[in-house]
């Protein structure tokens, strides 16, 4: 479980613990005992789980032979986990947000700069060529309908992913907002769990998965890393795509959503090399 957090490691081991002791419960009533609060942590908005993994630990640990109690006293498993900070010893598990990860926050930064990123790749059924680019978004009064800018318009290389796609974005938004307060809008359920959550996991184990192989776009979350301590503030909020609507942060995103898909088919423009 290298790379996760003490709570995180804690609701992985309940879940293991229970199905080891399967094929010797057989179903009997059986308590477990942890230092942690587990379904609080299951019932947190983000984890450094996969959502499938979290998903699995759930229907573990809601059989209903299982009783899980919260034990505050000395827990001999405990003797075999890695030393925890003092920050870690003693906290809420359901609202529980390392110092590094709660650096990016999930609300709109008032005053701050409003920013709209999309990544978009997909192959043109004429020529079945494969087209992907990025794009960068400003609201430069912040609230009328005219004052929605384009900051950054980047065609790529041609074997870069959707997901590739959408990190170029983001970096290339926070790089602009180098040194302020910003506010980014991404449609991506992707780059929002990587902000939020995972990127420090990664970082914490190298890049590497766990056969000791690079993680799918390592360099460009090594960049994204680095790009995130720029602004002075971030928050990084996801929002619905393709709404139709006419507010502002609509708007924003359908210009963005827009403008990596059409124009960077057919407006090559600056040539931005990401690798």
């Amino acid at each position: 479980m290298k790379g996760h957090y003490p709570c995180e490691q804690a609701l992985a081991a309940a879940a293991f613990a229970v199905q080891k002791s399967a094929n010797i419960v057989m179903g009997s009533p059986l308590t477990l005992y942890v230092e942690h609060a587990v379904f609080a942590i299951l019932q947190r908005n983000k984890s450094t789980h996969t959502t499938q993994r979290v998903s699995g630990y759930e229907v573990i640990l809601s059989i209903p032979s299982l009783q899980v109690v919260r034990c505050h006293t000395v827990n001999p498993a405990t003797f075999f986990a890695h030393p925890v900070s003092e920050d870690e010893q003693v906290h809420d598990c359901a609202t529980y947000t390392p110092e590094e990860e709660s650096k990016v926050r999930e609300d709109p930064i008032p005053g701050s700069m409003l920013l709209f990123v999309d990544g978009s790749s997909f192959i043109d059924q004429e020529t079945r060529i494969r087209h992907s680019g990025a794009a960068v978004i400003r609201d430069e009064q912040q609230g009328s309908s005219d004052t929605l800018q384009i900051v950054s318009q980047i065609p790529l290389p041609s074997h870069f992913s959707a997901q590739a796609a959408e990190l170029v974005a983001i970096i290339e938004a926070l790089r602009h907002a180098e040194g302020l307060d910003v506010t980014i809008y991404s449609d991506s359920a992707y780059v929002a769990t990587t902000v939020h959550s995972s990127i420090r996991w990664w970082e914490r184990r190298g890049f590497l998965k766990s056969d000791g192989s690079p993680v799918m776009h390592k360099d460009l979350l090594a960049q994204l890393v680095k790009a995130l301590t720029l602004p002075s503030k971030v928050a990084v909020i996801k929002c619905a795509a393709h709404t139709n609507q006419q507010d502002l942060v609509s708007r924003g995103n359908a210009l963005a959503d827009w403008d990596s898909l059409v124009r960077n088919t057919y407006d090559i423009g600056r040539i931005y090399i990401y690798v």
